[in-house]
């Protein structure tokens, strides 16, 4: 199935909506931002309003910004943060809680929003950027459909992660 990760033209927070990418473009999932945060937190939601997923900048960092993926009560599952400081490439790492590797990977360009996201290395899902000048927009490609909320956070959270690098580097 393919959904349609859209972000609003004009929106306080960052609210945005997920779609059935098929020609009739139903409403699958809610995607909530708060007004006013530090975090550009952000809560994943089924139509019913229901939170399933929450993602979140961390608060304060000195040269490396971190995103985490929660569940609905706020609960750590991933981390994603830059690899080094002193990369002049925008590499990053996905990391457990306790800052193991996680099992989830990318693979392609994600900086042009091209790439495979992989679970214990097996492709478990595609995304491709929808190139506008007025808003983003992202397909996000998988069979698995009990996982799609899990994968829509996850993102949200690299849009997060490459917002939070391109404003630092201004």
């Amino acid at each position: 199935m393919e959904y349609w990760i859209k972000n609003k033209i004009i929106s306080f927070g960052g609210s945005s909506t997920v779609r059935d990418a098929a020609k009739d473009g139903n409403d699958l999932f809610i995607v909530r931002g708060r007004v006013f945060t530090f975090t550009k937190k952000k809560i994943i939601m089924d139509l019913a309003k229901k939170p399933l997923y929450q993602v979140r900048n961390k608060f304060f960092h000195i040269l490396l910004p971190k995103i985490f993926v929660c569940d609905a009560e706020g609960k750590k599952l991933l981390m994603i943060k830059k690899k080094s400081f002193f990369s002049l490439r925008k590499d990053f790492e996905i990391l457990n809680p306790d800052k193991t590797p996680s099992a989830y990977s990318i693979e392609g360009n994600f900086l042009s929003w091209n790439f495979t996201i992989k679970q214990a290395g097996l492709p478990i899902a595609e995304v491709h950027r929808n190139f506008n000048l007025v808003k983003d927009s992202f397909v996000l490609s998988t069979s698995l459909t009990e996982q799609a909320p899990f994968l829509i956070a996850l993102v949200i959270a690299f849009d997060n992660w490459v917002d939070k690098l391109n404003n630092s580097n201004r």
